[in-house]
């Protein structure tokens, strides 16, 4: 629960009466910056292996929090402080709704599997987040350790692709996870750093906007980095910053026509393309979306099951040609939640998007525009981050395991600066 201490000008988290020690939350504050930065790294160097990807550095910190958590309220019995650290009501209605989809599920394990992951992040991750972030000092420490993951990301591919040629995406062996997970970094840490006035600061997001365009091999990475920067310059009435955010699109986008149309085994080239490389067929991705469309025709209240859309989506092809070039996570994650999930799943998905959307808008309308602070910076960056995910979600999916993280961060980011716009100082009771 969000509520306003007794001095004015100060808004605090409820909780009980006794405020959290300083230990705990540089301890919450170690644990979330630890799960962001590791985000960074992937599966990397156990890709292949299933228990490494469950127990992965990010998700296995997220497991020992919630852990610590259970074992708070065990010990403590205070249920209300953990109230003001929990998502919003739809995420709960939606992870509903994934954990009743299991009954449809034909692959029971593959389904329990799937929403242990979505659980794990979505409550774990989240109250994770949501303590660390306590007032506009943990919050700047949360964009620099963002804005920290996406350089070391950022580093490693564009070392491998133009350095050792490698058809790897740094420490991310696929175009379309790496394209979700930069494609919602990129806008939130470009705009929060091509806002700032400090000169450092610009040059490093324009690095990284330049940077995320330029190593990108999906379209999806390439139109959320384009649509969520665009977002920014459409908010922003400063037009300085406004002007430069839109140089910076330019020279990147630019720069990355440039370097794909001299390659002729251009990976975002051949991303790009409608058809086959046979020039008969339609492409492969645009295939499975009707072949999505069709099954939910099908199967519109009860869905696949959650994270059994494979399982079910081979028979709803019809005369369609099943080419089997599809590379993997190259899905619409839109159609993917409505076709696992039902059209139930799907409104409570939106419900979700919506909720924390209005909070996003709502925080711009308040900024002031001639004090443009942290805080400030943090509300735009916050909204595009959430533009550029809602068009990544189209060409591959933010529920992903490795990639949910960066999604449920930017959800975070929202509804912590929700409560600290405009307030120059948080005291945070626990």
């Amino acid at each position: 629960m969000i509520g306003h201490s007794s001095n004015p000008g100060e808004n605090t988290i409820m909780g009980t009466n006794r405020p959290i020690s300083q230990h705990v939350r540089t301890i919450a504050t170690l644990l979330a910056s630890t799960v962001i930065l590791t985000s960074a790294i992937h599966f990397w160097p156990f890709e292949k292996s299933k228990a490494w990807q469950m127990l992965c550095p990010s998700n296995l910190v997220v497991m020992i929090w919630i852990a610590a958590l259970v074992g708070y309220l065990v010990l403590k019995r205070d249920r209300h402080a953990i109230n003001s650290l929990l998502p919003h009501i739809s995420v709960f209605a939606y992870l509903t709704i994934n954990v009743l989809s299991i009954a449809f599920a034909s692959d029971l394990v593959r389904g329990f599997s799937f929403v242990f992951k979505l659980c794990l992040i979505w409550i774990g991750g989240y109250t994770l987040l949501m303590l660390a972030i306590c007032n506009e000092k943990s919050l700047r420490i949360i964009y620099r350790v963002t804005i920290l993951s996406l350089i070391i990301t950022l580093c490693a591919c564009l070392t491998a692709r133009f350095v050792f040629h490698s058809a790897s995406f740094g420490f991310f062996n696929n175009a379309y996870k790496y394209g979700t997970y930069i494609g919602i970094l990129a806008p939130l840490c470009g705009t929060y750093l091509l806002t700032s006035r400090d000169s450092w600061n610009v040059s490093l997001g324009a690095f990284l906007v330049i940077g995320a365009l330029v190593s990108s091999g999906s379209l999806g990475a390439v139109l959320a980095t384009v649509i969520g920067m665009l977002a920014t310059a459409v908010v922003v009435p400063n037009r300085p910053v406004r002007f430069g955010v839109l140089a910076v699109l330019l020279c990147g986008t630019g720069l990355t026509i440039l370097l794909n149309m001299n390659s002729p085994n251009s990976v975002l080239q051949e991303d790009i393309r409608t058809t086959e490389k046979d020039g008969i067929n339609l492409k492969q991705r645009y295939i499975e979306w009707q072949a999505d469309i069709n099954l939910i025709e099908e199967r519109s209240i009860t869905g696949s099951g959650a994270g059994c859309l494979n399982e079910y989506r081979s028979n709803f092809y019809y005369r369609l040609p099943k080419l089997n070039t599809l590379k993997p996570f190259d899905q619409n994650g839109w159609l993917d939640t409505v076709a696992e999930t039902g059209i139930l799943g799907f409104v409570c998905f939106c419900w979700v998007i919506i909720s924390y959307g209005k909070r996003a808008l709502y925080q711009i309308t308040a900024i002031d525009w001639n004090n443009f602070v942290t805080i400030n910076r943090v509300a735009v960056a916050n909204f595009a981050g959430l533009v550029a995910a809602c068009v990544a979600n189209i060409f591959s999916s933010v529920h992903y395991n490795g990639i949910l993280i960066v999604f449920v961060l930017m959800l975070a980011l929202i509804y912590s600066a929700d409560s600290l716009l405009g307030v120059n100082k948080c005291e945070c009771k626990w």
